[in-house]
């Protein structure tokens, strides 16, 4: 089974995952343009992101992974380097794999051409197994707190701690220096009609040959060892080829079991190397809120399902502002049921409050830290937004095309949506009459609360207020300076 530092095993989320319009609307992709400038890597840490998870264990399992990063600063560099290397080995196991299989193809296999590949063979084995020791040793010299990298390291420590593991090497280092010059030694079994019934190559320590004179040195790299010898006599065979067939087809099947030793090594722990791709964008982000010298905090949860943080800031305007004190901080919370109405005037922020929390719900359900001071979350099984799309996407005038395209965006909203999720609304319907926008609204919100659906609404639709009482809907309004009150 593969070894993740991302996810638990066995583990069934129940959440859905995030489009990536939904990162468009939160300004995620623009936030993080300014924090890692590889598009490679930036890409994978939106898609880690993206595929959210409303498991607790497992996000503070990548809690406590983010922590231990923190804490051991050159531990994330030097993993990361040795995962490279180690991914191009596996690259150079894929390319002698191909070579192989077009000699099969072609019939131009020989036991010269198999001899190097077995030796390259041998060679990618030796280094993949030196790779879990080099790995595992690193692990050691750190304090590590979290149970991902202790866990990872108990993995390489299993492996490189056995006696299996050095023999392992030791045979490796043997056939790596294999030489196809001189004397080749094989083991035959006859059946009852002298037809040979199975053969293998052995190690010429073990062969005892009658006559002295022609008695050869083999390839062994070893001593000769006590055990018993193999007494055997020279024959010729009738068939001149004898030696090359049987040759290759014993190369061919060592080669074979290497092959299969070093497979179950990459896939155990390839797919390392890319996940700690997250972790590096994620010490990005938390080191460009350091040089801002903006409070982070890891979220707690609540034990109600309720979401109350402290002095949140947007991501966006954090990354963008040169200056962080341009940006206002708000407090935000959110009960166990209904929803929350923000009304204000064009500019006064609702759109960045708005923007802000659904920035803050997706970091922290992917185990990473918040800029706010405080924040107790609950895990939401999937995230909708409707955003009113920017002007610029729009004809002039064409607030019929604009209602439309809401329509149909919340109707495919209603059809997916499950209990448990959270619905962020942007200015919905601002195109409509007032009346007949807040009597739409009204109807939507209530379908949302009767499923257990909570949202968040930013609107200019002041009789939504009246529509819904306190126990439906919290109130906020904008004042000066970009405060939510």
């Amino acid at each position: 089974m593969a070894i993740s530092i991302l996810h638990l095993r066995d583990l069934i989320s129940n959440a859905e995952a995030l489009s990536d319009r939904i990162l468009y609307h939160l300004s995620l992709d623009r936030s993080f343009s300014h924090i890692c400038a590889d598009v490679n890597k930036r890409e994978y840490f939106l898609s880690v992101l993206s595929d959210l998870t409303d498991d607790k264990n497992e996000i503070l399992y990548r809690q406590d992974i983010v922590k231990d990063f923190v804490s051991n600063p050159t531990l994330l560099e030097q993993l990361e380097s040795l995962a490279a290397r180690f991914e191009e080995l596996r690259n150079t196991q894929k390319t002698a794999g191909k070579g192989e299989y077009r000699m099969n193809v072609t019939g131009t296999t020989s036991p010269d051409a198999l001899k190097n590949i077995l030796q390259t063979r041998a060679l990618c084995l030796k280094r993949a197994l030196l790779f879990i020791k080099a790995y595992g040793e690193l692990l050691e010299r750190f304090d590590l707190r979290s149970r991902g990298l202790k866990a990872l390291r108990s993995s390489f420590k299993e492996i490189y701690e056995k006696n299996d593991f050095s023999r392992l090497l030791t045979f490796c280092t043997k056939f790596e220096k294999f030489s196809s010059n001189g004397f080749w030694d094989f083991r035959f079994s006859l059946n009852d009609e002298g037809r040979i019934e199975s053969y293998e190559l052995v190690d010429h320590k073990y062969i005892r040959v009658s006559d002295p004179d022609l008695k050869k040195k083999g390839f062994s790299l070893f001593k000769k060892a006590e055990e018993a010898a193999y007494p055997c006599r020279r024959v010729s065979p009738t068939n001149d080829d004898l030696y090359e067939r049987l040759a290759a087809s014993a190369l061919s099947e060592l080669s074979g079991v290497l092959v299969k030793i070093s497979e179950q090594i990459f896939e155990k722990f390839g797919g390392v190397g890319q996940e700690l791709v997250f972790y590096e964008v994620a010490l990005k982000y938390i080191n460009a809120l350091s040089e801002k010298k903006v409070q982070i905090c890891y979220p707690m949860f609540s034990e109600d399902e309720s979401v109350k943080v402290k002095n949140l800031y947007d991501l966006y305007l954090l990354m963008t502002k040169a200056n962080p004190s341009d940006v206002v901080p708000n407090d935000f919370s959110l009960g166990q049921d209904g929803g929350l109405l923000v009304f204000g005037g064009n500019g006064s922020g609702k759109t960045v409050y708005l923007r802000s929390i659904g920035t803050m719900q997706v970091l922290a359900q992917a185990g990473l830290p918040i800029p706010c001071e405080i924040a107790e979350i609950a895990p939401f099984s999937q995230l909708a937004t409707q955003f009113s799309e920017a002007e610029k996407e729009f004809c002039e005038g064409n607030d019929a095309g604009r209602f439309e395209q809401e329509v149909r965006e919340l109707a495919e909203m209603v059809d997916t949506l499950k209990e448990g999720s959270l619905v962020f609304l942007n200015e919905t319907f601002q195109s409509t009459a007032y009346a007949e926008g807040a009597e739409g609204l009204y109807h939507l919100l209530k379908h949302f609360s009767a499923l257990n659906i909570r949202w968040i609404l930013v609107s200019h639709l002041h009789r939504l207020e009246e529509m819904l009482d306190s126990r439906e809907a919290t109130v906020l309004h904008t004042s000066n300076g970009y405060k939510i009150n």
